[in-house]
């Protein structure tokens, strides 16, 4: 008997791992290149990737000739790693975070499945999968799905170490957090500090931790995944890289606000809300005034088992991911991911104890679920009607406005009729296809669709004219743009550096130089400077972008160079600012 319900067991383990290895896949390989890099982050580490591989330093990380040290080398590193088996393309710089998404939702199904039913582990799994924060950063080549997968990695092998007593899984803690430390800097270790912290001294066992750490090959093992290229850099580019990335890029965007991203104090509680989707709506209703009493009692988790604190360990990790990154200056609204995983366990075992107990708080939370379902076909249904017909006809969006009014009205009804029926079950089947669903139509018509519109997709053409035009092996032409400082630009023409004018009187100063010009910007920006090209005609045109090919001491050119010297000027954006990232 017990031979049978062992393979039993390992059958739903089985087909547990591939479900959720199929809906990873769709998720997140599914047309995985079908649409241009995202301006400016993803297209921007896209070619900071490219230039190590082009320039084969895999040690000072550079962006249009200039050092980048805003960020650590891991990403860039796997990047230029897939170029020469993928090809320069979407495809290599997207797949680090899709397989970083992958590995999150797998070990969060392998850890719950130690400290939790298999069902809860399902959960936990799958609403680490199917929201749309994991969704979005899982397709988009940026720093954040690779520090989260290794921030939680290391966080669950800690706690699998604390309650067995294993060694072997603080060694691996070390490991994976140095790794998440090498992905996006210090903060990994700030955090995992931070939440280890607390957490221990709640439970009061903080002296007998520091006694069973091996502390002597952990600290050897961090140490030597993380400091061999932060000593190599600092080497190679002295105090300037400690400034720029230590104190510019970590510290100084801390305490004050960068690019103007702030919020308020409940800025992130709104993230939470929209970016975990529908899940969220699972912990009202598994709350109750006695539940938070036992909650806040430190006798109750200190008289428990190791093995039994886990719902106070995740707890704690949300909030102090929460409470840390609400009380930095700039914000964005994916810096709260890295307490997703902890979310998911609570909703998840929230989710479980309802369906072991069914009670009032059950049909609460289906009812809630199905009323914002209903709310966002309403919403899908009246857009049509808001926005002006030509802007939504012009980029064929109205079909998939209404396609997804279908789609959330048929899954308002059947979570009715799963709360009529009192089945959660059926209601976390219906959440996962509706997502999948949904995301179906993001992936494809809609981004490839507004990619040539709206996106960057209508830079491209003109980024593969520039580089058809440039003569890389002689000093004959300048690439340059004026008002235009996507980094895609970079990217898809394969130019290393493209002089990016600040002045208009830059641009008219080169009139006068014996280089041909390749300028690519708009008919905006040449208002905004004053800029007469009226005289030229472009050579290549793409959507509101123009590529004027100048040549060298121009009559012409330095006759409107003359008659805009008293114009007045484009405003400049610094270099750094150029360079600053939006991650």
């Amino acid at each position: 008997m017990a031979t049978a319900n062992r393979s039993n067991l390992s059958r739903r383990n089985l087909f547990a791992v591939m479900g959720l290895v199929v809906l990873c896949g769709f998720l997140f390989l599914w047309r995985l290149g079908g649409y241009s890099l995202f301006n400016i982050t993803e297209a921007r580490q896209a070619e900071v990737a490219r230039q190590i591989w082009v320039r084969h330093d895999w040690v000072t990380p550079v962006y249009n000739g200039k050092f980048y040290f805003d960020k650590p080398i891991l990403l860039h590193w796997l990047i230029a790693l897939g170029f020469p088996i993928l090809g320069v393309g979407e495809w290599a710089v997207r797949l680090p975070s899709a397989i970083s998404a992958i590995a999150l939702v797998l070990v969060t199904w392998l850890f719950t499945t130690r400290f939790a039913t298999q069902r809860t582990a399902l959960l936990a799994a799958t609403m680490v999968a199917a929201n749309p924060f994991t969704f979005a950063l899982g397709r988009t080549g940026q720093h954040d799905m690779l520090l989260v997968f290794f921030m939680t990695a290391a966080l669950y092998s800690w706690y699998w170490a604390y309650s067995t007593g294993q060694s072997f899984g603080y060694l691996l803690f070390f490991g994976l957090l140095a790794f998440a430390v090498l992905a996006k800097g210090p903060l990994a270790l700030l955090l995992s500090s931070l939440i280890i912290g607390i957490f221990l001294i709640w439970v009061n066992r903080w002296q007998k931790q520091l006694s069973s750490v091996p502390w002597g090959w952990g600290i050897l093992v961090f140490s030597g995944i993380t400091l061999p290229w932060y000593i190599l850099a600092f080497q190679a580019n002295g105090w300037y890289f400690i400034n720029s990335f230590f104190v510019f890029s970590n510290a100084t965007r801390f305490v004050s606000v960068n690019q103007n991203q702030s919020g308020p104090w409940y800025y992130y509680l709104i993230c939470l809300a929209v970016g975990f989707f529908p899940w969220l709506a699972l912990i009202p209703g598994a709350m109750s005034w006695r539940s938070l009493r036992l909650w806040l009692r430190l006798d109750y988790w200190r008289q428990r088992d190791s093995n039994q604190q886990i719902g106070l360990f995740m707890t704690i990790w949300l909030m102090a991911v929460l409470v840390f990154m609400s009380a930095a200056a700039t914000k964005l609204l994916w810096y709260v991911y890295p307490g997703i995983p902890a979310l998911a366990y609570l909703c998840a075992q929230a989710w479980e104890q309802q369906i072991s107990e069914p009670r009032r708080s059950l049909k609460f939370s289906l009812g809630f679920i199905g009323l914002v379902y209903a709310l966002l076909a309403v919403g899908f249904a009246l857009i049509p009607h808001l926005v002006d017909q030509p802007i939504l006809q012009s980029t064929g969006v109205t079909s998939i406005l209404w396609l997804w009014f279908l789609l959330y009205s048929a899954a308002t009804v059947a979570i009715a009729i799963s709360l009529l029926r009192v089945q959660p079950v059926w209601a976390w089947l219906i959440s996962v296809g509706t997502f999948s669903l949904f995301a179906l139509t993001v992936v494809d018509p809609l981004l490839p669709m507004l990619d040539g519109q709206v996106l960057g997709g209508r830079l491209i053409p003109i980024a593969r004219a520039l580089q058809q035009e440039t003569c890389k092996e002689c000093d004959r032409d300048l690439p340059a743009a004026l008002g235009v400082t996507w980094p895609s630009l970079n990217f898809y023409s394969q130019i290393d550096r493209i002089k990016r004018f600040k002045k208009p009187c830059e641009v008219q100063t080169q009139f006068k130089r014996v280089q041909r010009l390749l300028l690519v910007t708009t008919d905006e920006e040449m208002q905004l400077a004053n800029l007469d090209l009226s005289g030229y005609q472009p050579a290549y045109v793409s959507d509101i972008f123009k590529l004027f090919i100048i040549p060298p001491d121009d009559e012409l050119a330095q006759q409107q160079c003359r008659f805009n010297q008293s114009k007045s000027f484009l405003k400049p954006e610094s270099d750094a600012t150029l360079i600053q990232s939006f991650d």
